[in-house]
């Protein structure tokens, strides 16, 4: 059960997953992964539109955040009287991996998992970019032009600097400039091609958000 405005609303219909994310791009690449990462995805994903800034917050601002942002989940899932089944939020950590990177993905987690036991926090080294590179059949499929460098195959893209800029100066240098929008093309293809279970190198923020995907249980 879910309150808006101080009611109580008797949820109705099965559960939803609620996303979080930088802006619409992210959460529309989140969308797509997770539908074809979970049978039940589909048709039960709602979004928020608030910006996340968490993986910066000092310990007081990181609560009040969060309670912001499981307060918007909780309004969202009223709306569509459903009980939140699991509550995915993203940011980009905008640096390689690194024990730094674990220790601020742990304590955000942290303070969302005792606000809400069923988050799960996605920090992306670098970005999505870096799993776009994961997946070199995809990217070229979306556009015949570009092709993943062999440099790249088989490696950890997690340790890639600046995978954006790598998308746009070096996958995308034989036709159209990579832009942001095109992560979603990207994806997409990546899943039509059922590429997303074979990624073609190692990201440890890939594997995190595969793992909280598997251990979703029935919706």
């Amino acid at each position: 059960m879910s309150k808006r405005s101080g009611t109580a609303i008797k949820a109705t219909k099965k559960p939803v997953i609620v996303l979080a994310g930088e802006d619409g791009n992210d959460r529309h690449c989140l969308r797509i992964v997770l539908e074809a990462g979970h049978p039940d995805a589909r048709g039960r994903l709602v979004e928020i539109n608030e910006q996340v800034r968490l993986r910066q917050a000092s310990p007081q601002n990181l609560a009040d955040r969060v309670d912001k942002l499981v307060r918007l989940a909780e309004a969202r899932a009223a709306r569509e009287r459903a009980p939140i089944g699991a509550f995915f939020v993203h940011e980009d950590f905008d640096a390689i991996d690194s024990p730094d990177r674990a220790q601020v993905r742990d304590r955000v987690q942290g303070a969302l998992t005792r606000r809400m036991p069923n988050a799960c926090y996605v920090l992306a080294t670098w970005e999505v970019e870096a799993w776009l590179l994961l997946f070199p059949q995809a990217v070229a499929a979306t556009c015949s032009s570009w092709q993943v460098p062999k440099k790249y195959l088989g490696r950890d893209t997690a340790k890639v600097h600046d995978p954006k800029q790598v998308m746009a100066r070096e996958v995308s240098r034989g036709g159209p400039r990579y832009r942001e929008s095109d992560a979603t093309r990207i994806f997409a293809k990546a899943a039509e091609l059922q590429e997303l279970s074979s990624p073609a190198g190692t990201n440890v923020s890939w594997q995190e958000l595969g793992a909280h995907i598997t251990s979703l249980p029935p919706l």
